[in-house]
């Protein structure tokens, strides 16, 4: 049973026209604010990185672990548990604010805009909280778990259902504006915009191949499918006209993104387990070797190997020179993005932990212990001792 549990843990860690101008990956703002940095899921964080040796600034324990990344906004951090809870901490101190109880826990990431915090529930509902005060706003019914983490763009969120759907709603109110049913299922896969389209990955139910849809952002209709043997448990990126996105087989693909075909693919069986962060002309990709890969993004070539020993457990970020990712056992690792030497190498105790987020001069990581019994949970602010 426990086995299963941290199974499910790693899929979740590692788990389109618009009126007026058109989104582009490359013109989307850096912010703390989304899961992996930005609505086209790059995993590019606003930064700076802590300067000096690393140290933990403050802990926070929760009653369960929380495997979310963290959105920061006007120095509060938000993030949901395994133990039912939304929680708001000050990023100086980790000192909480508000708690937010909701029917089940959370696996989805949150997402701030406008006063807001929007994030999915395990109970099949979509929640939008009071930024500052952690009053309930308004909630969407979908008919399964909502892991997947919700982007939000011109005052529309748009975010996946275990059910299947990927809906749009209206941010003020929670009205759905429209609704895509793909006839799988949307598991910890993101939506990530850019160009007009929303892209996200499927899980099938009946053996069937996954799938990266690629849906019109103003209608919800659907204007390519790319289809993979294994389900695609991880979000895509977007940048620069191509979608980075791995899938359960281990395969990393790089696709055109406004046909869906595809540019090269790497990877061998089980190698590529996580969602891409991509940079400069770089892909960066945790593998189940125990190794974080760097990629040259228009020909998949390896360019550095950064080898940690174990398998990595959550999604990387980038900095404008670090690489940053937390590895089963409880390791937060710093890698330099020129050579791919590790930099540094913090132990935090913790079982596994979520995608980092990096901003103020700390990393924010979310973490637990004893996934499979339902033990305790933590979010880390790790800063740097000359910071």
């Amino acid at each position: 049973m426990v086995r299963l549990c941290r199974s499910v843990v790693m899929l979740l860690l590692v788990v389109v026209g618009l009126p007026g101008p058109v989104v582009r990956a490359q013109e989307v703002p850096i912010a703390g604010s989304t899961f992996r940095g930005n609505i086209a899921r790059t995993g590019l964080q606003p930064g700076p990185d802590p300067a000096g040796a690393p140290a933990v600034r403050w802990r926070f324990a929760a009653n369960g672990p929380i495997v979310v990344s963290p959105a920061v906004v006007d120095g509060v951090v938000y993030a949901g548990s395994w133990d039912h809870y939304l929680y708001a901490l000050d990023i100086a101190t980790g000192v909480e604010r508000w708690r937010f109880h909701a029917g089940a826990g959370f696996f989805s990431s949150p997402a701030v805009a406008d006063g807001l915090v929007v994030a999915g529930g395990n109970d099949k509902l979509v929640y939008a909280v009071d930024a500052a005060s952690g009053r309930l706003r308004w909630t969407f019914a979908t008919s399964g778990p909502v892991w997947s983490s919700p982007a939000i763009v011109d005052d529309r969120v748009y975010i996946g259902s275990i059910d299947g759907s990927l809906n749009a709603l209206d941010l003020r109110t929670g009205r759905a504006i429209w609704q895509f049913e793909t006839g799988q299922g949307i598991w910890s896969s993101s939506p990530a915009i850019a160009n007009g389209l929303v892209y996200v990955g499927t899980v099938p139910s009946n053996g069937a191949s996954g799938q990266l849809l690629a849906i019109d952002l103003a209608t919800g209709r659907e204007v390519w499918t790319f289809s993979v043997p294994q389900p695609i448990y991880n979000s895509p990126a977007v940048i620069d006209g191509v979608v980075y996105v791995s899938s359960h087989d281990g395969i990393l693909h790089a696709l055109d993104a406004a046909t869906g075909r595809e540019r090269w693919s790497t990877g061998d069986s089980g190698r590529y387990g996580s969602s891409p962060a991509v940079s400069d002309g770089r892909v960066y990709v945790s593998s189940r070797n125990g190794t974080l890969d760097a990629l040259d993004a228009a020909t998949g070539t390896t360019i550095w190997q950064a080898t940690v020993g174990r398998e990595l457990g959550s999604s990387p970020v980038v900095t404008a020179r670090t690489a940053y990712v937390y590895g089963w056992g409880g390791v937060l690792y710093a890698v330099d993005l020129a050579s791919g030497a590790i930099d540094w190498s913090l132990p935090t105790g913790a079982e596994s932990g979520s995608s980092p987020v990096v901003v103020g001069g700390l990393v924010l990581v979310g973490a637990g212990r004893d996934f499979g019994g339902g033990g305790a949970g933590f979010m880390f602010a790790i800063g740097g001792t000359s910071s």
